[in-house]
């Protein structure tokens, strides 16, 4: 990277890491072996990038930016960096390692997040997760609470289901604001996600799934009943609650994963969208 100053551009939500002890956290926690690939999510600066990409692993970095793409490529001309200039969610990873001249069959993945984007980049990780080892990412605090809530915690919501469904969750770090530049008005958590190895619902079923639940949650202060209303028949949704140990008069957040793939096979739910 070049030295002279870097801009942070506040529409692409740049909080650029500079804390040396937190970078060794981050970098010590992938647990790097030398046949591993990485892909880094938003290399900003290049502080994670410059301990990752020179090792004897592949190192693969997407940068949207396209001053900072530049200078990176600048920067880290190493034979197993590739660098891609573009938007993370329109990657599909499968794609990607299958046309490595070093083709892999999954990679671990870091990034430093931005905080807009954030939601969306754990949906697309869990479409992904196939093709994921690992996951250590820096989020928003209040984002990392919401990843790891449990059943009837106010944080608990339908970005919990979504991330406990694909991945079992652990978290590195927290993160003071002062390590960032510019300094942002939140704090913020490193989090890493492992890939559920038991086997998931098949397509149909899981997107049937995420519709019950994102319906589901659609007014939080309301029961399921209400919320569920003309999708499905009263009677038999007050008696799968029951089976599943719960009153009829139920709100979402009480239900846990489990209770809402049973509750989901029960009905007979169908995707509505």
């Amino acid at each position: 990277m070049s030295r002279e100053r870097v801009v942070a551009n506040k529409r692409l939500g740049q909080n650029f890491l500079h804390d040396p002890y937190v970078i060794r956290r981050v970098v010590s926690s992938l647990e790097l072996a030398g046949t591993d690939t990485v892909l880094e999510i938003g290399c900003g600066t290049g502080a994670l990038t410059q301990h990752i990409a020179s090792g004897p692993h592949q190192f693969i970095g997407v940068e949207l930016d396209r001053g900072l793409f530049k200078n990176l490529c600048d920067r880290y001309r190493y034979p197993s960096a590739l660098f891609l200039n573009q938007d993370i969610l329109q990657l599909q990873i499968s794609e990607l390692i299958s046309a490595l001249d070093r083709p892999c069959t999954k990679v671990k993945v870091v990034g430093n997040l931005p905080y807009y984007i954030s939601s969306p980049i754990i949906k697309w990780l869990g479409e992904q997760s196939g093709s994921i080892e690992s996951a250590t990412i820096m989020l928003q605090a209040e984002v990392a609470d919401r990843l790891v809530a449990l059943p009837g915690r106010k944080e608990f919501g339908v970005l919990s289901l979504l991330a406990s469904y694909h991945f079992d969750m652990d978290k590195v770090m927290n993160v003071r604001p002062d390590a960032f530049r510019p300094i942002p008005r939140v704090s913020s958590k490193v989090l890493r996600l492992r890939p559920k190895l038991h086997p998931k619902l098949d397509l149909a079923e899981e997107t049937a799934l995420f519709s019950l639940i994102k319906q589901s949650f659609s007014h939080r202060r309301k029961t399921l009943l209400n919320c569920l209303k003309g999708s499905v028949n009263k009677v038999e949704l007050e008696a799968a609650l029951v089976r599943i140990g719960h009153h009829p008069a139920s709100r979402a957040e009480a239900l846990s994963l489990q209770d809402f793939i049973t509750l989901c096979q029960r009905l007979r739910f169908k995707d509505c969208r």
